[in-house]
């Protein structure tokens, strides 16, 4: 007799709205792709239908005799979502004043006298920016834009900090020197354009 046990990894790639994915935006896609894997996955191992399903799948791929099904249990456990980067760097974080896109690397393409001396690398991004980039740290950590609300006071209204066309509410990257961040519309509707409606601001 022969004892198999499997483990399954669900895998949904979203592309975040900033570069650490933790923006509120973010943090929301996570948790809705999440909930539903972790209903779907639930719902289908008490109802039996994920039994039936991988039973005949096994039997169909030719590699186990049909007698196996009738062994076959299954039971587990949904975890938490993990956040994990597709792409991992180095985790030595230089500023890329080649290119000037604004922010810190860690592709491991940092300029050879960088290289040779450790004191230009540091280990975090944030590190890096706080260090390199402190006239516009909002915009080194977050590329894209932190997600976060500001007032676009041209238009009295509140907009996302993002670049313009990566959704229905960015008004492109907020200014570090004079836009406050807020979490959501209201707070900043409520405390920025305080003349206005609430309705007609978010």
């Amino acid at each position: 007799t022969s004892n198999w046990q499997m483990e399954y990894e669900v895998t949904n790639t979203l592309t975040c709205a900033v570069a650490s994915c933790d923006s509120p935006a973010d943090l929301a896609a996570v948790s809705s792709v999440s909930n539903s894997v972790t209903a779907s996955l639930s719902s289908a191992m008490s109802s039996g239908s994920f039994l039936t399903l991988l039973s005949t799948n096994l039997v169909q791929s030719s590699g186990f005799d049909v007698s196996v099904v009738s062994c076959l249990v299954v039971w587990g456990a949904t975890e938490a979502a993990v956040v994990a980067d597709r792409e991992m760097g180095t985790g030595r974080f230089y500023p890329d004043w080649i290119f000037h896109s604004g922010t810190c690397l860690d592709d491991g393409n940092e300029p050879t006298h960088m290289a040779n001396d450790e004191s230009w690398i540091l280990d975090s991004l944030e590190e890096c920016c706080e260090r390199y980039f402190t006239w516009d740290t909002n915009a080194c950590m977050n590329v894209k834009g932190s997600g976060l609300w500001y007032a676009d006071v041209y238009n009295n209204v509140c907009v996302t900090d993002c670049d313009f066309g990566e959704g229905n509410t960015c008004g492109g990257q907020a200014d570090v020197f004079s836009d406050n961040l807020y979490a959501n519309p209201r707070s900043c509707c409520e405390t920025e354009l305080a003349w206005q409606f609430v309705e007609f601001c978010e």
